[in-house]
């Protein structure tokens, strides 16, 4: 049995969600201690006891896409009052605690504090294949990629392990470096994928409002999430999140409307739905999801949605579901073997 402090960045909710998998995987073997902010602690901490509320620095949006400049003012800012009092309360939990490896996924907090201690460190996430995975980068696409690839050395900086979620077949050459299928929810694994008539639709941005007005002129049924609310517009029905119904919801549609957050697009995948991404803009590790989308041959990346790109995708439709069957989600209890296997080498390598 080792004991694993585990970080989790608190921007969105799928580091959360995909760490929650994780990590009731691991409690089984292992004693575990979560450190967490913003919306991964409100998460985990319905769903795990030991869970300590840290700083964590995230995006600042409006009208669907990212404030850049006041994001890292204000980072800098969060990081100068706020983040000093995490770290004493992390480095308290070291001294205490012992942990025997620290996993992070994208936490710079407990990430960095491992790294003074000299603890063994493992990178789980998706974020990092912005530095290990291929791709072209668009002069107007440069200070966002920029600015992520600076947050991801400052989380992950020279890790004994980079362990990346990634949706391609193609494996890294860097010893450090091993990319893997993403876990899925248990929800999601339990379902199995039907096409009834609606196209899922989840979007995470209220600023995105605009949507429902295209959506309006297409003849088809939407099933939406993302607006917190439960009403019924025509062709449109809202729905208040719900786990159940969402996982549901989406199995039995025939096409994944949803922007560049990786869990989603993950489970989409998983059920070989066809996809139309409308990564926010400026978030670089949304747009460069969506190229790996368009890449696959499984779906569309827009940064700007119409009624004719949209209805061009769903003409389509047909061309995506032959590329979905070639698609392989792997295999989840290998993906679990596998990193539990990462971990006691780490552990073994440091003593």
């Amino acid at each position: 049995m080792a004991k694993i402090l585990y970080g989790v960045c608190g921007e969105g909710l799928g580091h959360a969600s995909r760490s929650r998998i994780l990590i009731n995987h691991l409690q089984k073997n292992h004693e575990i201690k979560i450190a967490a902010g913003g919306k991964a602690y409100t998460l985990l901490s319905k769903n795990f006891k030991d869970v300590q509320k840290i700083q964590s620095p995230h995006f600042m949006y409006k009208k669907g896409q990212v404030r850049l400049l006041y994001s890292i003012l204000k980072i800098l800012y969060q990081t100068m009052v706020a983040t000093p009092k995490s770290l004493l309360m992390i480095r308290k939990t070291i001294k205490e605690f012992k942990p025997d490896v620290i996993l992070t996924d994208a936490d710079p907090i407990t990430y960095n504090l491992a790294l003074l201690k000299k603890l063994p460190r493992i990178s789980i996430d998706n974020p990092q294949a912005i530095i290990y995975r291929k791709y072209k980068v668009k002069t107007s696409e440069f200070w966002p990629w920029f600015a992520l690839v600076l947050a991801c050395k400052i989380a992950a900086f020279n890790a004994d392990k980079y362990v990346i979620y990634d949706f391609s077949e193609k494996r890294s050459t860097n010893k450090k470096v091993i990319f893997l299928k993403p876990l899925i929810q248990q929800g999601i694994l339990h379902e199995k994928p039907k096409e009834k008539h609606h196209i899922f639709v989840y979007q995470t941005s209220q600023s995105t409002e605009f949507i429902s007005e295209i959506l309006k002129k297409i003849d088809e049924k939407f099933i939406i999430y993302g607006f917190a609310k439960n009403q019924k517009e025509n062709n449109l029905i809202f729905k208040k999140f719900n786990e159940n119904e969402f996982y549901q919801d989406i199995a039995h549609s025939k096409a994944v409307i949803t922007n560049g957050g990786f869990t989603v697009l993950s489970e989409a995948l998983y059920l070989k739905k066809p996809i139309f991404t409308i990564p926010i803009k400026r978030q670089f590790e949304q747009v460069l999801n969506g190229k790996f989308i368009e890449n696959l041959g499984v779906g569309v990346s827009c940064s700007h949605v119409n009624e004719k790109n949209l209805t061009n995708f769903l003409r389509n439709l047909d061309t995506y579901k032959a590329k979905l069957k070639t698609y392989d989600p792997g295999n989840q209890n290998e993906t679990l073997r596998i990193i539990e296997h990462e971990i006691q080498v780490a552990i073994k390598t440091r003593q």
